[in-house]
């Protein structure tokens, strides 16, 4: 929601405070209820029957609140009568005290501030069929490749345990989304001799035994053009080609 609403910004102005946000929850040619994709289901059986559109409504307002609670957006701004469901506010959440309107980044900004994506990430659908610790990962991968380009293009981008806990802010299951990355073709793994290719170190309690310092994944972002076609193809072989295990659906069920 949060990534579509700021795409949303950037595509209706190009500098400046972005504003209230034009679309309507629902109704009218586009609303917020076509432009989110989630699972809603009917409730007919209920009290009150809920058809799966009201599912999809209440879903879009709660993620509204939710960012209005992390105090990324206003909700309900403009006139009585003529209200608009919300308006980006400054990235950082600043308190209640402090907000400002979401301020379009500028060409000129650096690495440092400013993660970009290509339009097509949301125009062909990348956005709506990568998980969330799939796309905070891919991005956290596009900051560092932007931040240390040199670095990246020799010998590619790591996110060591500090960074990760204290700079991005992620787990370590956000982290292990890089193996569906790699499997979708957004980035690759520099090959490592100390390692296999599914990331185990090569005869690891040996290893520990000599003393041996653990080497961090170094990954490359392949750039812009996976995103220039659909993602249906490419995340449906990968989902044959690499199955989950059976630890894995465990957890999941559990």
């Amino acid at each position: 929601m949060y990534l579509l609403a700021v795409f949303e910004a950037q595509s209706r102005k190009r500098s400046g405070v972005a504003g209230a946000c034009p679309i309507p929850v629902s109704g009218g040619e586009i609303s917020w209820k076509d432009l989110i994709v989630s699972e809603a289901k009917q409730n007919m059986q209920a009290k009150a029957p809920v058809t799966a559109t009201q599912n999809r409504i209440r879903q879009v307002k709660s993620a509204i609140k939710r960012l209005a609670d992390e105090n990324l957006v206003l909700r309900n701004v403009g006139e009585p009568g003529n209200t608009f469901p919300l308006m980006l506010l400054h990235e950082s959440g600043l308190a209640e005290s402090e907000k400002r309107g979401y301020l379009i980044p500028e060409y000129y900004e650096g690495a440092r501030t400013v993660v970009t994506l290509p339009v097509q990430f949301f125009t062909n659908g990348w956005v709506y069929v990568l998980k969330d610790s799939e796309i905070r990962m891919y991005l956290i991968l596009r900051h560092l490749a932007a931040r240390f380009s040199e670095s990246h293009a020799l010998h590619g981008v790591y996110l060591s345990e500090r960074d990760r806990e204290w700079l991005y802010g992620i787990s370590r299951d956000v982290y292990e989304a890089h193996l569906a990355l790699a499997r979708f073709g957004l980035i690759q793994l520099v090959p490592n001799p100390l390692r296999h290719r599914d990331g185990k170190v090569v005869e690891f309690d040996n290893f520990l035994k000599k003393g041996g310092v653990i080497p961090p994944h170094r990954f490359w972002v392949v750039g812009d053009s996976p995103f220039f076609e659909s993602p249906l193809g490419k995340v449906r072989r990968a989902l044959l080609n690499h199955p989950p295990s059976r630890d894995q659906m465990r957890r999941r069920n559990g």
